[in-house]
């Protein structure tokens, strides 16, 4: 096998924890629509947004009129993105492997929570680059954003590990050749990482 030279970190719910609750809860309290036809239509489009098919402005539209509501757009943004905080043992650990591996983010993400993110949290310190769903035009599990990902840094799948709290993203990500870690517990990911020769 060859020898592991970079890491790919997820970033919700691996360097990041978040939480979407406080945003419908607060989308639904304005609401008079039913919350499960709300909830359902949001969810179905919103890879839409994170592959970059809608722009910040079109899903703020698409949000109000799905909820018919009116919410200024500085209100909007901050209630989307303000739904972080740091994961730190993973941070601790992404700062003790930074020295001897080159790491990127692998994260579906989007236009508004990305920025975000860059703006409160020290990705730059753990991170050589971003690999970034709304920028690619694809999100995890499709084929494309690993490839697209892999060749926007020239890296080699054989290479690389990925660590992502989701099943289905590992599978894609081994279907093109990258070796998974899964987020369950920092002990675990630990460990996981020790197996594949990474100190």
């Amino acid at each position: 096998m060859p020898r592991i030279t970079t890491i790919l970190f997820d970033l919700g719910n691996t360097l990041l924890w978040f939480d979407f609750k406080p945003v419908f809860t607060r989308l639904l309290s304005m609401s008079k629509g039913d919350p499960e036809r709300i909830t359902s239509a949001v969810n179905a489009r919103y890879d839409d947004f994170a592959a970059g098919r809608m722009t910040p402005a079109e899903w703020h539209e698409f949000i109000q009129r799905t909820c018919g509501i009116s919410m200024p757009w500085e209100e909007f943004s901050r209630l989307w993105a303000d739904i972080f905080w740091e994961h730190r043992e993973m941070f601790a650990l992404a700062r003790e492997t930074r020295p001897r591996y080159r790491q990127y983010l692998l994260s579906n993400t989007d236009a508004i929570h990305f920025p975000w993110c860059c703006e409160r949290f020290a990705l730059e310190e753990v991170l050589d680059g971003y690999i970034l769903s709304y920028e690619l035009g694809a999100v995890k599990p499709q084929r494309e954003i690993y490839e697209r990902g892999l060749a926007k840094f020239g890296l080699n799948p054989e290479e690389c590990v990925f660590i992502d709290d989701l099943e289905a993203n590992l599978e894609g990500a081994r279907a093109v050749g990258i070796h998974t870690v899964r987020c369950v517990s920092i002990e675990q990911v630990r460990r996981d990482l020790r197996e594949l020769g990474l100190g």
